[in-house]
């Protein structure tokens, strides 16, 4: 809810708060623009994945960290292979 509140598309917000959200093509049912606030990244119109992904680990590490004994980072990119 503080999220809608927050954006910067207020008939938007109307809109989706009196008639919900309208699926007429498929693209409609796809997320965007992505929430990223929690990444604590500056806001802009895009985003390389480079960027993202390591966003995204830092908040994960950071976090796995935090939990203390018990919880393991490993790694920020390991390979797994199957036969």
């Amino acid at each position: 809810m503080k999220r809608l509140a927050l954006s910067r598309d207020k008939k938007e917000i109307r809109r989706l708060s009196l008639k919900g959200q309208t699926v007429e093509k498929a693209l409609d049912i796809i997320k965007d623009p992505l929430v990223l606030e929690f990444l604590g990244i500056e806001e802009k119109s895009g985003y390389s994945e480079e960027e993202l992904e390591t966003a995204i680990i830092d908040r994960i590490e950071s976090f796995l960290l935090e939990m203390g004994k018990g919880f393991l980072f490993e790694s920020r990119q390991k390979r797994f292979t199957f036969d």
